[in-house]
Parts: structure tokens; C-alpha cells; sequence
């Protein structure tokens, strides 16, 4: 079986290879970047070109495009000729699919030796009220997401999904849901609210094009604070954001304590209290490099138990119940900073990425979270489009959860991964992690993986 998954996925990456024109690519190739497509925003360069560190699911104000070769640059594999492309001028409307395919298996150590293969089909459609010609100011964004095949989780061993696309909408069945449903709305330039159901990491345009979860690192530790670890993937809520013309953005939001990846949301609504998330960001221009500080805290109302189900981090199951504690709360500083600007492109570039968080302990598993990563484009000639990136995190668990479940302890990892562009909208990602699983009886983990992705 597993020779047979090989023998497809290489069918694949070759069918992918050879439906894309040579002079295509290597037009692409040598352009390194291209004029955002009809109906898309210009935005000014300078940004991240590697990842962000989400936090809440609030919509900032549009901001550059960290990868140059991205969907809001016109990369998509069929171009203009895909069907839903010609209804984006003059209606308002924007329809954007992607296709990813992941082999990935545990090489030594973990759980059990072995190999996956699993599938994200990720859809998400946008209305501007304005481009439709209705009001100014309104988004209404849905995003739908197909999870297909399976994952290595049950075989690593690691707290930290080593694949956090695969761990949505849900980490152990073949489903298709709809996990964000926002609407937006402007008050001011500079000020607006949003409610519905909102998704943590790919809710909105913004998210969806500029950081999706399969263009980058795929360990979880790496996309997602993970001190955030009961923050829900996907829950109904409501907040408001201000952008001033000076000092940090401000959000604020609330969304039930449920997640409910799979239903509305509302049979369940506060039934366990709420979850409140606040957040100031900042950016900055040390040395002349573009930066961004991230400083946030989260507050539950309902009551939780220790080692109960958490949404971002793979806790044991069956663990020995622990009494519930009513109120949790979680502080979490992230940091971006560009180390290198190309000064002929300057959307490439090289950055640092940190991410930060401190728990209660009690009834949060997670009492401290640290990643470190570095992220960006690489410095080949002919390979504009190319990503790479090296990161390394440590999570730390509460006395209270290793009291409760002997053997539990700290889980530090580390990946690595190239994506490579074979085409417009098509690029190979190899991977590679290292984890010490945060359970004592579990051995080292050596995490191989590939992944093909086609933006449409």
C-alpha cells in the first residue's frame, strides 16, 4: 500500500510538471514578480515575506503580499482561465480554490514507523459590497475546506500537530465544512466591526492569500502561538478593530469557548462561558528593516478541565480526568523582524520570527510556548519564487497536567522545509522535523514529508 501512495503522488508531481508550459515558466522564472491581477489592490512593498504568527480572527487593514509570487499576484495555476476568474471585475465577487497533497511519515522513532498520504481542498469566496454596488464598506468572506485521506498524528507522538492543515476541520475523519463565515464592516478608514463564524488561521481574504497553512512551515508550533492552545479553530463571534494613523492597531473580540468546526456553533452558544482576545500590534523600522510587535491576552469565562480536548496541541487521549476550574487565561508577546531586504526587489527578503506565550497553568495545559523561526526567500539566482525556512520550539507543560499524567513532560522540535516553485500557482514543499514527543515512553521523532500544492 504504501509503495502503491508513493507511485501516485510521483504520477502526480510529474502530471503537475508537464501541464505547465515550458516558456510559462521560465517567463516566470526570469519576471521574479508580476502586476496584481485586475480587481486586486496594489499594495505598497516592505512586508513579511516569510509567515505570521496569527493571532485572532479580526481583519486588518490590506496590507502587502509577503510572498511575490502569491495568488494576489495573478500566480494561479490556470490563470484567467479558470471559470470563476472572469466574475471578479465589476461584481464585486472573488472565488479562490486550492488543491494540496501532503506525504508525510515518522522515518524512526515516534509511536511507530509508518507514512500518510492526506489532501486539503481549501475554498473560500469574497463579496465586496461596494464592487457589487450595494454599500461601502461591507466584506462577507466563507471559507470551506475538504480534509481527505490521513495524518501522522496517531504515529509521531508529538503534542505539536506535525501537520496543521491536516489537523482541520477535524484531525480524524474525511469531511467537507464550512469553518468561517465573517462579515465586515467599515465604520471609519480606519475602524470597523466583524461578526459570525470566525476561523482562526484562514477566515478571511487577508489570511486565506497571504498565509495560508499550505505555503509554509507545517508544524503547528510554527503557524499558531500555541500558549493559545484552547483557542477555538472555528466558533461563533463578534469584535471591532481600530487602525490608527499612528501608534499600535487595536482588536478586540469575543467568541464562544465551543469549537464547533462542523455545525453552526449556536446550539452550543456561551453555554460554557466565552472566550474574550485582545490585542495591540505595532509596527517598526529598527535599522532601517520593517518589523512588527504583537502583544495579546486571552480570557476564558467557563470552566476547563487540564487535560481536556484542546484545539491547537495533540493531548493524550484517555488521560486521567483532572477537576474542572472555572476561568483561564493566557498572555502572548509575537515578533517579526526583517533581517535583509533585497534593495532590487523590495518585496524579498529574510526575516526572524518569534513567538511568545505564558498560561495559567491551571486549568491550561500549556504554561509556556516559545518558537523561533527564520523565514524567506532564498538567494538563488533564477528561484524568485522559492521560500525556505528553519525554526525551533519548545513547549512547555504545566506541574499540574505532568502531576496529573506521569510521564508528560516539555516537547522541544525543530523543521525545516524548501518550497520549491515549479510553476505559477504550483509549488513542491520537502520537509523536514526533529521532536522529542512530550511523553516520556515515546522515542525521538524523525518527521519526513513532501507536499504539492496548486493555487486555482
Amino acid at each position: 500500500m504504501q509503495s502503491v501512495r508513493c507511485r501516485k503522488f510521483i504520477g502526480l508531481l510529474l502530471a503537475a510538471w508537464a501541464c505547465v508550459p515550458s516558456n510559462r515558466l521560465e517567463a516566470a522564472q526570469d519576471r521574479g514578480d508580476t502586476p496584481p491581477a485586475a480587481g486586486i489592490p496594489a499594495y505598497p512593498p516592505n512586508f513579511d515575506p516569510g509567515q505570521e504568527a496569527p493571532g485572532g480572527a479580526w481583519t486588518p487593514v490590506p496590507e502587502p503580499d509577503p510572498y511575490p509570487d502569491g495568488p494576489e499576484a495573478s500566480r494561479f495555476l490556470l490563470g484567467d482561465d479558470f471559470p470563476f476568474r472572469s466574475l471578479r471585475e465589476g461584481t464585486g465577487f472573488s472565488f479562490y480554490t486550492s488543491f494540496t497533497q501532503f506525504e508525510q511519515g515518522v522515518a524512526s522513532g515516534g509511536l511507530r514507523d509508518g507514512a500518510r498520504w492526506g489532501g486539503k481542498f481549501d475554498m473560500l469566496a469574497h463579496l465586496d459590497t461596494e464592487g457589487a454596488g450595494l454599500w461601502r464598506g461591507g466584506m462577507l468572506d466563507l471559507f470551506a475546506e475538504s480534509r481527505l485521506g490521513q495524518s501522522i498524528e496517531g504515529f509521531s507522538g508529538s503534542l505539536s500537530p506535525a501537520n496543521l492543515a491536516m489537523y482541520f476541520p477535524v484531525p480524524d475523519a474525511q469531511v467537507t465544512a464550512i469553518t468561517g463565515l465573517k462579515f465586515t464592516q467599515e465604520i471609519t478608514d480606519r475602524a470597523g466591526l466583524f461578526f459570525g463564524k470566525l476561523n482562526a488561521l484562514n477566515g478571511d481574504r487577508e489570511r486565506f492569500l497571504k498565509y495560508p497553512l499550505t505555503s509554509r512551515f507545517w508544524n503547528a508550533a510554527f503557524n499558531f502561538n500555541l500558549a493559545l492552545d484552547r483557542y477555538p479553530y472555528s466558533a461563533p463571534g463578534a469584535g471591532f478593530y481600530y487602525v490608527p494613523e499612528r501608534g499600535p492597531s487595536l482588536a478586540f473580540l469575543a467568541l464562544d469557548s465551543y469549537d464547533s468546526p462542523r455545525t453552526t456553533g449556536l446550539e452550543k452558544l456561551f453555554r460554557n462561558g466565552a472566550f474574550l482576545y485582545a490585542e495591540a500590534k505595532q509596527k517598526t523600522e529598527f535599522f532601517g528593516l520593517p518589523g512588527k510587535h504583537t502583544l495579546a491576552t486571552l480570557w476564558g469565562t467557563g470552566a476547563f478541565a487540564d487535560l481536556a480536548p484542546a484545539s491547537f496541541i495533540d493531548l493524550p487521549q484517555g488521560a486521567v480526568p483532572a477537576p474542572k476550574r472555572r476561568g483561564t487565561w493566557t498572555v502572548l508577546w509575537n515578533m517579526e523582524q526583517r533581517l535583509f531586504v533585497d534593495p532590487a526587489i523590495p518585496d524579498r527578503g529574510v526575516g526572524l520570527y518569534v513567538q511568545t506565550g505564558l498560561g495559567d497553568g491551571n486549568p491550561n495545559p500549556t504554561r509556556w510556548f516559545l518558537s523561533v523561526a527564520l523565514c524567506g526567500n532564498v538567494p538563488i539566482a533564477g528561484r524568485e519564487g522559492d521560500t525556505a525556512g528553519l525554526g525551533y520550539y519548545n513547549l512547555g507543560l504545566s506541574q499540574q497536567a505532568k502531576d496529573i499524567l506521569p510521564g508528560l513532560r516539555d516537547e522541544p522540535g525543530g523543521e525545516l522545509f524548501y518550497n520549491l516553485r515549479l510553476a505559477p500557482g504550483c509549488h513542491l514543499t520537502p520537509d523536514l522535523q526533529f521532536v522529542r514527543p512530550g511523553f516520556t515512553p515515546i522515542r525521538d521523532a524523525l518527521i519526513l514529508g513532501l507536499r504539492l500544492k496548486a493555487d486555482f
